[in-house]
């Protein structure tokens, strides 16, 4: 199950229509046991079943099928398509099973935004899903919000099995001593309007001169609106155009 926007429950469900054609769709809780189909998306022909992993924190479902070495990558969004599928990524060889591991382990300053482990034919293999960033000496915290601790429960077996309600845990990922991107946005932000203030003189600058060579022009033939040359000339008399 899965979040989108602020208010919006669905759940995302993963399997096979008309043989061996796989889809991913995603449904939204109307009322009661009801469903609404929200999208769906055809994820080819294959034997094995696209197992989804969610990451409820920013709106991911990864899919990955045994006998494959491909992790299918969506983006869960509140308005059409709800479904956005984003770059595959291929990591030989073929898996057995994959799991997801909790984001409090990934490298957040190499921008690690996904760690799996996956079950080979003869080993155990880890590896990563990151986002290509270029200000890495900074906390990319639009990529990385607050997560679910999983580091101790919120319950115990007895407390849960009695109904008791619990709030769950929520640890923030920056490391200490490391400044936040979003807090250097406005830095950014006001060089690029200084840029563009220095841009906008420049423009007016170059109106400027061009006003002054028309008006410099404009003046000049004002200058020279005196009688033309011809006219100061003398004639010929009338009867000298005679035969």
């Amino acid at each position: 199950m899965a979040r989108m926007g602020a208010t919006k429950d669905v759940v995302v469900v993963s399997g096979f229509v008309g043989g061996n054609n796989r889809f991913l769709y995603v449904l939204s809780l109307c009322r009661g046991s009801e469903f609404a189909l929200l999208g769906k998306h055809d994820l080819a022909i294959g034997t094995s079943l696209c197992i989804p992993f969610v990451d409820v924190d920013r709106n991911l479902v990864f899919l990955a099928a045994r006998g494959e070495s491909t992790v299918l990558p969506f983006e869960l969004r509140a308005v059409s398509p709800h479904v956005l599928p984003l770059s595959s990524f291929s990591c030989p060889p073929v898996q057995y099973a994959v799991t997801l591991i909790s984001k409090t382990v990934c490298n957040v300053m190499d921008v690690e935004i996904a760690r799996f482990y996956k079950l080979c034919k003869d080993s155990v293999q880890r590896f990563s899903l990151s986002v290509p960033r270029l200000k890495k000496e900074y906390f990319q915290d639009d990529l990385f919000p607050m997560t679910i601790d999983l580091s101790s429960p919120v319950l115990s077996a007895t407390d849960w099995s009695q109904g008791q309600e619990y709030k769950l845990r929520r640890v923030d990922l920056c490391p200490d001593g490391v400044k936040r991107f979003s807090e250097v946005e406005v830095v950014r932000t006001s060089s690029q309007h200084s840029r563009i203030q220095q841009e906008h003189l420049k423009y007016k600058s170059h109106e400027a001169q061009r006003d002054e060579l028309f008006n410099a022009f404009a003046e000049q033939i004002q200058q020279n609106s005196g009688p033309l040359v011809q006219d100061t000339m003398e004639g010929c008399e009338e009867d000298e155009w005679s035969d």
